[in-house]
């Protein structure tokens, strides 16, 4: 790709310089490109030691007199060490260059120059250096021009928005700003290059596949270098990214690139203490809708209007919490991934919020959508967000057609919570239909009744267990669990087929119960339950 504005002298300038017509470019001339920003004088053997990258290396041959082959072994080095190009005086100290030599150059794209004899390398410093000087004037000129225009426009109240134009226009590339929430503000070529590729693209990946600095990145089925700046916000996770779509970029794009997110930190941070501020109004409205502190439906109208969750006409609404079954979080650290959360599922009309310690959510769907699919997205996202914490399970209460009685279905959510943490249900989404009986179960009062029919059937096994060091209790749980399925609670329990029948039987003797009665199983599987719900004091001591 050519560079129309092209910045920095380059070794196809040499040729340019009256003192440099006579020169000949023996080898390398696809690497001309190369920028010079110094000039060294090589008169001894080990000057691999003192090369800096950039460096023009000047020699008069000296150092190969008695072993000219040795620039064939010196060539590779150079190219490592990102000197620009080589320049060798022929004919006095050496005849010619080693076509060994030449070939390694080639390979390399490294430019070799033959300098005439009547060379002086006094006036080869003086005429490249004044050039190298002149051009980096030019550039730091050219930078100062465009960070002043960047400024004064955002002094004059431009946003994030016009400044990214400005910088699509300046230097005839696409550039995009990923904030610290993945969200992506694309320049006027940058949507349009998003827009051909034609497959959406994933922004937080993004992130994770590029580097600062120069980087490559894949858009569509076109693979291209980017730059990659930080910028100087407060929290340092902003990203701005030039991309060479339409020519190569320079130096001064690239510094132009890094001063320019300066600017844009100062602006995220104004905006992103702008947005604290209305995730704070935000978070004060979710948390009176679920809790149901809001009195009329005039008042929640209004309140969601300017939090930006507008009511839709004839949409349906579900509550639920989150419950940690392993590793949760510390409160601080939910608290602070609400807002990213929150803007990450906005667009499902899924709206999270941090409340009674824990995360609790609404969703607003319509008629025709499905609750499942927004609890799936739920699932995705926390597990993005916290894949190093403990196992999650979503607690959804039962659907309302009016917004102000959500709070009904985020009260059963808490209860579906408490119910799902008492019996051990570790499904990922669990509502009254998953419940089942621990529903009606945990409905009973805490009453003697209750505990002496629980303690008729369970108290007997667990004193056998104790005694015996059986797993009678631990069986009929899994045995009951999978529809009284002999084989599958053998492979869950890493036991045989026979032993799982032989404990069935067993428990059923000790309890005097008929295994061919289907209520003596019925009143079995609910003591088993209860039991699940509401634990036996071990002993007989403590038997009602």
């Amino acid at each position: 790709m050519a560079n129309s504005n092209k910045i920095g002298f380059t070794c196809g300038d040499i040729l340019l310089i009256p003192d440099f017509k006579e020169a000949v470019v023996l080898a390398g001339a696809n690497g001309l490109h190369r920028p010079i920003n110094r000039v060294n004088v090589m008169e001894v053997p080990d000057v691999i030691d003192w090369v800096r990258p950039g460096e023009f290396l000047i020699t008069s041959g000296f150092p190969f007199r008695d072993n000219p082959d040795a620039i064939s072994d010196l060539i590779p080095e150079l190219a490592a060490r990102g000197v620009a190009a080589l320049g060798i005086k022929t004919k006095r100290f050496i005849d010619r260059i080693p076509e060994r030599a030449l070939e390694a150059a080639e390979k390399l794209d490294f430019p070799v120059f033959e300098l005439p004899a009547s060379t002086v390398f006094s006036d080869v410093v003086r005429d490249i250096m004044e050039r190298v000087l002149v051009q980096e004037a030019r550039e730091l000129s050219l930078l100062q021009s465009r960070f002043q225009k960047l400024s004064q426009q955002l002094l004059h109240g431009g946003g994030v928005g016009e400044i990214l134009q400005t910088l699509d226009e300046m230097l005839n590339n696409p550039v995009i700003l990923l904030d610290d929430e993945d969200h992506a503000f694309l320049s006027p070529q940058a949507a349009q290059a998003v827009e051909q590729s034609g497959s959406p693209t994933d922004w937080s990946r993004m992130r994770d596949d590029i580097d600062l600095g120069v980087s490559f990145l894949t858009i569509g089925e076109r693979r291209i270098r980017v730059y990659v700046s930080a910028t100087n916000d407060k929290y340092g996770h902003c990203l701005l990214i030039l991309l060479e779509w339409n020519q190569e970029h320079s130096v001064v794009d690239q510094l132009t690139i890094d001063r320019v997110g300066i600017l844009i930190g100062l602006e995220m941070m104004n905006a992103n203490a702008r947005k604290e501020v209305e995730s704070k109004y935000i978070d004060q409205f979710l948390q009176d809708w679920l809790s149901g502190r809001i009195v009329t439906i005039e008042d929640l109208k209004i309140r969601a209007e300017a939090c930006g969750c507008p009511l839709e006409e004839g949409h349906m609404f579900y509550a639920g919490v989150v419950r940690w079954i392993s590793g949760k979080p510390a409160a601080k650290q939910l608290q602070q991934s609400v807002r990213r959360i929150r803007s990450r599922l906005a667009e499902r009309n899924i709206h999270v919020t941090f409340l009674e310690g824990g995360l609790a959510f609404l969703v607003s769907l319509s008629p025709q959508e499905q609750v499942y699919g927004a609890v799936d997205a739920m699932i995705a996202e926390l597990k993005t967000r916290f894949s190093a914490e403990g196992m999650i399970s979503i607690c959804l209460g039962n659907r309302v057609q009016q917004a102000d009685q959500v709070c009904v279905s985020y009260n059963q959510a808490k209860k579906i919570q408490h119910i799902s943490a008492i019996c051990d249900l570790r499904d990922p989404c669990i509502d009254y239909v998953r419940l089942g009986v621990f529903q009606l179960l945990y409905l009973l009062p805490d009453s003697e009744e209750v505990a002496q029919f629980r303690d008729r059937y369970m108290v007997p096994l667990i004193d056998y267990d104790q005694k015996n060091g059986t797993m009678l209790v631990d069986t009929l749980k899994v045995y009951f669990k999978h529809n009284r399925n002999a084989k599958k609670t053998s492979a869950e329990m890493f036991t045989h087929y026979n032993t799982v029948n032989y404990r069935v039987e067993r428990a059923l003797d000790i309890l005097g119960l008929d295994a061919d009665n289907g209520d003596d199983l019925l009143q079995l599987h609910l003591a088993v339950k209860l039991q699940e719900m509401r634990p036996a004091e071990d002993g007989p001591g403590n038997r009602a």
